[in-house]
């Protein structure tokens, strides 16, 4: 069996580990199914059951056809989605580079955490408040582009006093013209940002906003805050939660995954506004949700004719991916 086990390199020669994504992908079925939610039991169940690649003449491999299922908190799927939300920031990011005279800063805007039965209303008043400040003229008037993103992160140590309470917070990357940090008219201060984002949530305390200016633009700090935005909306192992031996705990579990897909059901999890959104549009990216996640936008597109088709199927008894005579 051992040579016809799946062996996917990425071009930086790290070894993707599918068979991992795989299990965990089961573990959210399991908890579906045990919830009664049969469609999504069955749709995660069967996702990623098949793999085709094309292999080249230098025995790279590319991923050429898969079965995705596209649930939400479908771990194989999230994990594609965050690659290609990477693959297209970076290309806008790219573009803009190249065409426009552009500074960017790193916003981070978050709110209280919350329990599972307050998470869908806090989402609204998060989305509520980010749509809101961008009409604000004091936000108008500095910012030209942004890309924003939604984390959830979910406290699962039982000894914090905050334990199983929720945190959804957002990740920004903002364009502003080079000018900003030195015209007093468009510098918005940490003090102002605050205030700002506390005055369109409409809450009674002062929530935390950190504000940073990207450094080492060409080098690689740029597409680390890139990283740092293009992540998971959830990880996984925010909602399959396990013991110290690694077993599902299925109560906390199966709560965990019933308060996240409802409260982002339906939801737009990421977007562009402003110059970065005309971008993404003059570059015909792909919907990062529900677009191809096959092609995830960040691997070099090549041209080769001169490849074989190999194809990989989830063995139930091995546990594992193998090759398909």
């Amino acid at each position: 069996v051992k040579e016809k086990v799946l062996i996917d390199v990425n071009d930086n020669g790290k070894i993707i580990n599918w068979r991992e994504k795989k299990l965990t992908t089961l573990d959210l079925a399991a908890s579906y199914r045990r919830l009664g939610l049969d469609s999504k039991h069955y749709r995660v169940k069967e996702c990623g059951t098949y793999l085709e690649y094309k292999r080249f003449k230098d025995e790279s491999m590319k991923l050429n056809r898969a079965n995705f299922c596209k649930v939400r908190l479908c771990p194989m799927c999230s994990w594609r989605r965050s690659l290609k939300i990477y693959g297209q920031v970076s290309k806008v990011m790219n573009y803009a580079e190249d065409n426009k005279d552009y500074d960017y800063i790193f916003l981070t805007l978050t709110v209280k955490n919350c329990t599972g039965d307050e998470l869908k209303d806090t989402i609204d008043v998060l989305m509520n408040g980010f749509n809101s400040m961008t009409k604000r003229k004091i936000y108008k008037n500095s910012i030209k582009g942004h890309f924003r993103a939604l984390e959830i992160t979910h406290n699962i140590n039982i000894n914090s006093s905050s334990f199983d309470t929720y945190h959804p917070h957002f990740h920004c990357i903002l364009a502003v013209n080079k000018s900003y940090f030195t015209d007093t008219k468009s510098y918005i201060s940490q003090k102002d940002w605050t205030s700002l984002w506390k005055d369109v949530l409409k809450v009674d305390y002062t929530p935390i906003v950190d504000i940073r200016r990207f450094e080492d633009r060409k080098g690689k700090g740029i597409f680390k805050s890139i990283a740092e935005v293009a992540k998971y909306t959830v990880k996984d192992n925010d909602y399959i939660v396990r013991d110290e031996l690694g077993e599902v705990i299925e109560k906390l579990t199966d709560d965990a995954v019933l308060i996240l897909d409802h409260a982002l059901a339906n939801r737009r999890l990421i977007a562009y506004g402003g110059e970065l959104k005309e971008i993404h549009k003059l570059l015909n990216l792909d919907d990062c949700e529900d677009g191809d996640l096959v092609n995830t936008d960040n691997e070099e597109l090549r041209d080769d004719l001169e490849y074989i088709i190999e194809r990989y199927s989830w063995n139930i008894g091995y546990k594992q991916y193998l090759r398909v005579e």
